[in-house]
C-alpha cells in the first residue's frame, strides 16, 4: 500500500504499521489512531474521485483492523464470542475491490469504443390474443372462478409488516455525548460503550468520542496504561 505514516513511534508504509502491531512488536495503545488517518482522509477530501478505488479499499482494511486492535486491547472484557461474529470485513472490503477494478475496466472499454453487442435477426409474427372459454361457460360462472382464485392468492400476497428500526448516525450520538458530558463532571468511557446497544451503535459512539477529542470538545484522563479512561468537557 503506497500511503505512508509518519507518528513520533513509527515513520513508514501503513500495512508495515499493521504488521508490527499484530506481532506485538509496536504497542497499540501508544499510537494515536487520529494521527494516522486525518492525513488521508484529508487528502481524500482534498482529491475527491481521483483515488483509485483499490487504494480507498486497502487503507480501510488496515484501519479498520487498527481500530479494531486499539479498541479491544483498551476494553478487552467487551470482546466476547458474540461480537466477534459477523462478516469479515476484510473480505468484504477484498470483493469491493474485484467489482471496483471490474466496473473501471468496464469504463475503459465504453470509452474506447470497445464494446459492441449483437443479436440475431428473429422473424416477429403478430399474432391477436384469442380466448376462447368452454361452451356452456357464462360471465357469472367466470366471474366466480375468478373470485376464488383471487381468495386462494390472498394470503400469499399479503406483505408482512416489518418494524424497521432508525439507526443513529454518528452526528446524532455526538450531540448525545455532548449533552451528557457537559451536564456531568466526568464519564466513564468504558460505561459509555457498554451502554451500547448492538455492536453498530458501539462503533458509532467510539468514532463520535474520537471526534469530539480532536475538536477539543471532550478531553480524556488515563492515570496509568491499561487503566479507566475518563471523559469531562473541554472549559471554556
Amino acid at each position: 500500500m503506497a500511503y505512508s505514516v509518519k507518528i513520533e513511534q513509527f515513520e513508514g508504509p501503513l500495512d508495515l504499521l499493521l504488521k508490527l502491531v499484530e506481532s506485538e512488536k509496536l504497542e497499540i495503545t501508544q499510537v494515536s489512531l487520529l494521527e494516522v488517518t486525518e492525513p488521508f482522509l484529508t487528502h481524500v477530501r482534498e482529491h475527491q474521485g481521483q483515488i483509485p478505488p483499490q487504494d480507498l479499499a486497502d487503507f480501510l482494511i488496515v484501519a479498520a483492523k487498527l481500530v479494531y486492535l486499539k479498541s479491544k486491547a483498551l476494553m478487552p472484557d467487551l470482546y466476547d464470542e458474540e461480537l466477534e461474529e459477523g462478516p469479515d470485513l476484510e473480505e468484504q472490503l477484498r470483493l469491493y475491490r474485484v467489482f471496483a477494478k471490474a466496473a473501471e475496466r468496464i469504463d475503459a472499454l465504453v470509452k474506447n469504443g470497445r464494446v459492441s453487442f449483437s443479436r440475431s435477426k428473429r422473424r416477429l409474427v403478430k399474432r391477436e390474443p384469442l380466448f376462447s372459454p368452454p361452451e356452456g361457460i357464462t360471465s357469472d360462472d367466470l366471474r366466480i372462478a375468478f373470485l376464488r382464485v383471487a381468495k386462494r392468492l390472498e394470503p400469499i400476497l399479503r406483505l408482512p409488516k416489518v418494524a424497521v428500526a432508525r439507526s443513529i448516525t454518528i452526528e446524532d450520538k455526538i450531540d448525545q455525548l455532548t449533552q451528557r458530558v457537559r451536564s456531568m463532571m466526568r464519564v466513564s468511557f468504558h460505561k459509555i460503550l457498554a451502554e451500547s446497544k448492538d455492536r453498530y451503535e458501539m462503533v458509532v459512539s467510539f468514532l463520535a468520542l474520537l471526534e469530539l477529542v480532536k475538536q477539543r470538545i471532550v478531553q480524556y484522563d488515563q492515570p496509568e496504561l491499561f487503566k479507566e479512561i475518563t471523559l469531562q468537557h473541554t472549559k471554556e
